[in-house]
């Protein structure tokens, strides 16, 4: 038999791979004071997103919340609110939110004059989805009304009347706002006391944040008052106070067609 392997001598093993030849770098030392500094902010970040978070929750689903929107889906079943609504926008800056509704077809939005102050933007939006840019055209502190003028001159928008009547004390009203987290909300109350002289409308209508400047509608779905506070209710549950109709078509017209009207 025929050896042909070479002597034990002249052997040679394997070449290894080029790896083996590369030494292993060590892993890259963290620096304990930067990690801890990025947990730390990694920490604050979730913890200020959950803290939001369970707010919206808590807004969205509270006892008042599930109060209020189950009124609201009672009324519309009993009324047709649709073309009211059309009408009442969302108003939103960088300071907060509240209630609009538009008076004009071309887009006049009157609103309280606080939920506008100090804002360097503002946002209106509309029912159907559409959202535009609005500026402040006329403002009355001491009556908390302010007028809005859409951005790119809208035509044809739904509109709210103001009524030719006053409200008085125990005429059914209805408010259409967005209270706390919630959009388009109707509910139903009744004027309580009317002290123009003071330029208060008082209503029994639960009234929210995110109410401000809310319709205070008639019966008849005209705008009686334009909601602004609310009175200190047991948990929160404040009654709401409005600006009367008198004080609305004061800033609205001039004297000569307000002396008309009463």
């Amino acid at each position: 038999m025929v050896n042909n392997q070479p002597p034990e001598e002249e052997r040679f093993e394997e070449e290894p791979p080029l790896e083996a030849f590369m030494e292993e770098e060590p892993p890259p030392k963290t620096r304990p004071l930067r990690k801890a500094v990025v947990m730390t902010v990694a920490a604050v970040v979730a913890l200020a997103m959950l803290v939001q978070g369970s707010a919206f929750l808590f807004q969205h689903f509270s006892l008042d919340a599930l109060r209020f929107t189950s009124e609201s889906q009672q009324l519309e079943k009993e009324g047709d609110f649709e073309p009211f609504k059309e009408a009442v926008v969302a108003v939103q800056t960088d300071r907060g939110h509240g209630t609009g509704f538009i008076i004009s077809e071309s887009g006049d939005v009157l609103t309280n004059e606080h939920v506008i102050r100090g804002a360097s933007s503002i946002y209106v939006h509309l029912p159907d989805g559409e959202r535009y840019e609005a500026t402040e055209t006329k403002t009355d502190e001491t009556n908390d009304l302010a007028m809005l003028a859409l951005e790119g001159q809208p035509d044809n928008l739904p509109t709210l009347t103001l009524a030719d009547t006053a409200a008085i004390p125990g005429n059914t009203v209805y408010v259409i706002g967005h209270p706390m987290t919630h959009s388009y909300i109707t509910n139903k109350g009744e004027v309580k006391e009317s002290h123009d002289a003071y330029q208060v409308l008082a209503i029994t209508n639960a009234v929210f944040p995110g109410h401000s400047g809310s319709p205070v509608l008639s019966e008849e779905g005209e705008v009686v008052g334009m909601v602004y506070a609310r009175t200190s209710g047991e948990n929160g549950n404040g009654e709401g106070l409005a600006v009367p109709l008198r004080q609305i078509l004061a800033f609205v017209e001039d004297d000569q067609a307000l002396n008309r009207r009463f």
